[in-house]
């Protein structure tokens, strides 16, 4: 009786489990299964086979079949957060065989890190971090673009058009009009915007020279000519227009052009030292960067009739020219200057070469001046181009050149000698003109700014005026004129 009892008993309790299981609610899955190991849930994959090949994504390693493993697709290895969708296109990535959407396939983007942010290629919106979506780089149909043709496609390239301008600063917006994005458009065909001068409130006595001082962020000038009378030949300007004398050195009665070092340049050169001409022939004066140490001359050019320094002085940025200095002479003699003061001559033209810089080396946006030394012969109305041997060629250009700079994104200020005074236009009206070549001219019609920039239209130079705004200071005369960091007073 027992044993039958315990039969019976053994059947209810079959019958009992098995009434359980079909009344009531249907099995749960485990939320964390991870059938394939690829830090995405079961759940999260579901019963879909994404790629065709009749495994489920749940137990498949590359679901899409792009090449790259679902783990390094998932985003992360937290089970609990969803798999991150990189192009935002409502596939994640690990279904997504593009998952960037900028043309490529995942497979061909790879899993390395070209910019070194940390986000692997395939996921990476902006390859290169220059600032510029990967799709707008590579354009139409995937097929990478090599716009300056340097090998690098545009979208690992940081300066696409070869301008010497970095995309980053140039966006993609298309500032002149022509259907070109920036980045990829090394010339800027738009015509230069019209300039309001404002006039420094803070006075000068016959201020010359002028030039950025990075060490403390201000604007340094030579003035008191032509006595070289008290308290000195230099002083700097701080922001809000108070004069600092920079050195005590004094009694310079010449024309005093100015070259100060920023950071930056490969020649060795002391970062805010500053160079002049001291009116003798040949010699050049060197002024430490706190302005404490005169060496007076630094350099004496060898031999006689070298002229004076008053032509121009510039230290290389390019590094074309090894950042040297180089110095122009008003016999038009042409040199460079190395940081332990060896001069080697370059050229002599026999003419006064006033206004001088490095181009920098990009044919695209300069033309025939690229890399070259180029300088004013205000007289002549001539500009040379010098290159490493001495051989020059002369553009007439229509501008009588008293001085030359690299248009900065920056502030301007330019020294008016004809009225003692500073004039001032703000960087943000530069924008559409940055890294162009500014030349000024001394002698400023009424009603003009007497500044032009170099334009390069692939085929030939010329020289296009910046109009003179309505309400602007007018010039009078310009005798040199820099871009700085710096701010003074009204000019901030």
């Amino acid at each position: 009786m027992a044993s039958l009892r315990a039969v019976l008993l053994a059947a209810a309790a079959v019958l009992l489990a098995t009434c359980s299981d079909s009344a009531g609610p249907p099995d749960v899955p485990d939320p964390d299964a991870d059938a394939d190991g690829d830090t995405i849930t079961d759940v999260q994959e579901g019963g879909v086979d994404t790629d065709g090949d009749g495994v489920p994504d749940s137990t498949d390693t590359d679901s899409d079949g792009d090449g790259l493993p679902d783990y390094r697709e998932a985003g992360d290895s937290v089970l609990a957060t969803p798999p991150v969708d990189s192009d935002s296109d409502g596939v994640p990535d690990f279904r997504d065989t593009d998952s960037d959407g900028n043309g490529r396939a995942d497979g061909v983007d790879g899993t390395g890190d070209f910019d070194g942010d940390g986000r692997p290629d395939f996921q990476d919106l902006d390859d290169d971090g220059d600032g510029i979506l990967d799709r707008t780089e590579i354009g139409a149909g995937g097929i990478p673009v090599d716009t300056d043709g340097d090998g690098l496609p545009d979208f690992q390239d940081d300066d696409s058009d070869a301008d010497g301008l970095p995309d980053r600063d140039e966006g993609a917006g298309d500032r002149d009009g022509d259907g070109v994005g920036d980045w990829m458009d090394p010339r800027n065909d738009a015509s230069p915007p019209a300039l309001t001068f404002t006039a420094i409130s803070t006075t000068f006595n016959s201020p010359i020279g002028i030039d950025y001082h990075e060490p403390t962020d201000s604007v340094v000038m030579s003035v008191n000519y032509a006595t070289g009378g008290t308290p000195s030949n230099f002083e700097r300007v701080e922001l809000d227009g108070t004069h600092v004398a920079f050195s005590s050195y004094m009694g310079m009665t010449d024309e005093v052009k100015i070259a100060t070092v920023r950071s930056g340049t490969v020649g060795g050169f002391v970062t805010g030292d500053l160079f002049v001409g001291n009116g003798r022939d040949g010699e050049i004066v060197r002024i430490s960067d706190n302005g404490a140490t005169v060496m007076d001359p630094w350099v004496s050019l060898p031999g006689d009739g070298n002229g004076l320094m008053r032509g121009s002085l510039y230290i290389d940025r390019t590094g074309v020219w090894g950042g040297d200095l180089i110095a122009v002479t008003t016999v038009g003699q042409v040199w460079r200057i190395t940081a332990a003061g060896t001069p080697t001559l370059l050229a002599s033209v026999g003419v006064h070469l006033e206004g001088m810089i490095t181009v920098p080396p990009y044919p695209a946006r300069f033309g025939p001046l690229a890399g070259k030394i180029i300088a004013g012969a205000e007289a002549q109305g001539l500009l040379y181009a010098f290159d490493a041997t001495g051989a020059f060629t002369t553009y007439s250009l229509g501008v009588a050149v008293e001085d030359i700079d690299v248009i900065m994104d920056e502030n301007y200020f330019g020294v008016s000698y004809g009225t003692s005074r500073l004039l001032g236009v703000p960087r943000e009206a530069w924008t559409s003109v940055y890294g162009d070549i500014l030349l000024a001219q001394e002698t400023v019609a009424t009603g003009t700014t007497g500044l032009f920039r170099i334009y390069w239209d692939g085929t030939t130079l010329s020289a296009q005026p910046f109009p003179l705004a309505a309400g602007s200071t007018d010039v009078v005369q310009w005798e040199h004129v820099t871009f700085a960091a710096a701010g003074i007073a009204e000019i901030p």
